[in-house]
C-alpha cells in the first residue's frame, strides 16, 4: 500500500480547486481507515537561481574540470557533474511498472535554492580538500 502524498503550489485559482477536491474526495476515506490526511501550508522554495547555475558551471565545475588529475586522468565538465550529482545530490526511489524500485539521481534543475547552494558547497569542498583545486 502506498502512501498518499500530493503537493500542491497555489498559483492561482485552478490550484486551490485541485486541492479543495482532492481534500473531499479522500479526507473520509482516509478517517476511515484511522489514517488521516495532514494539512500543512508553507510558503514554497524557489528553485535554483541561473546566477547560482552560472557560479556552478562557470566556476567551481570548470576550475575543478581544468585542474584535477585522478589516477593520472583528466575528466570533462559534463563527467565531473555527473560524478557530484551522484555522490552528494538528491536521489529518490522509484518503481517500476515491473515492480522493481530503482534509486535515480533527480537533476540539479530540481533542487531549490537552499538545497543548491548546499550542494555546490559540498563540490566546492571536494574539489579543494579531496583534489587540490584553487579557486579563483
Amino acid at each position: 500500500m502506498s502512501t498518499l502524498y500530493r503537493e500542491f503550489i497555489l498559483r492561482g485559482p485552478s490550484a486551490w480547486q485541485a486541492l479543495v477536491a482532492f481534500v473531499r474526495t479522500n479526507a473520509k476515506a482516509s478517517i476511515d481507515r484511522e489514517r488521516p490526511l495532514r494539512v500543512i501550508v508553507t510558503e514554497a522554495e524557489a528553485k535554483r537561481r541561473l546566477e547560482q547555475n552560472r557560479y556552478y558551471w562557470g566556476v567551481v565545475i570548470t576550475s575543478i574540470a581544468d585542474q584535477a588529475w585522478v589516477n593520472g586522468q583528466r575528466f570533462s565538465k559534463d563527467a565531473w557533474h555527473e560524478y557530484f550529482a551522484r555522490e552528494f545530490g538528491l536521489c529518490e526511489d522509484i518503481t517500476l511498472p515491473s515492480g522493481e524500485v530503482v534509486t535515480r539521481r533527480r537533476s540539479t534543475t530540481e533542487m531549490t535554492v537552499s538545497q543548491f547552494a548546499e550542494y555546490t558547497e559540498k563540490v566546492h569542498a571536494y574539489g579543494a580538500m579531496e583534489l587540490g583545486v584553487e579557486f579563483v
